[in-house]
């Protein structure tokens, strides 16, 4: 990777690792809007946790360059259920969003890689 696409990619690498800190740390914390907002939509209450938890960790992941990539596939995941939630909930002005970070998390894989990819590349080549 060359100099720039480094720069690039850790830049938003640290900038949504810091995003995913805080809406985990959110969840994990019980706030009460966020709390209301998973009743709201129908989960139980235990969802908010699960899912800032895996916030959290794929902040953590965003941040060791080994395993940015798998860390930002895992939270484009999230972020889909997330956007699926709020399309399905009538929440059209909440979407672009997650849709947002998904495309900078897509650079992030484009940039990165994944590792299970890069090895089997190596063994080919």
């Amino acid at each position: 990777m060359t100099k720039g696409k480094s720069i690039i990619s850790w830049i938003i690498q640290i900038l949504i690792a810091a995003l995913f800190l805080m809406m985990g740390g959110q969840k994990l914390m019980g706030e009460a809007e966020v709390t209301a907002n998973f009743a709201r939509w129908g989960f139980p209450g235990f969802m908010q946790y699960i899912i800032g938890f895996f916030e959290v960790l794929g902040a953590i992941g965003l941040l060791i360059p080994r395993l940015a990539g798998l860390a930002a596939t895992g939270l484009i995941l999230i972020l889909i259920g997330a956007l699926a939630t709020h399309l399905m909930h009538s929440e059209f002005g909440m979407a672009p969003v997650p849709v947002a970070v998904m495309i900078l998390l897509g650079v992030v894989v484009y940039l990165r890689g994944l590792p299970f990819l890069s090895q089997q590349k190596e063994t080919a080549g």
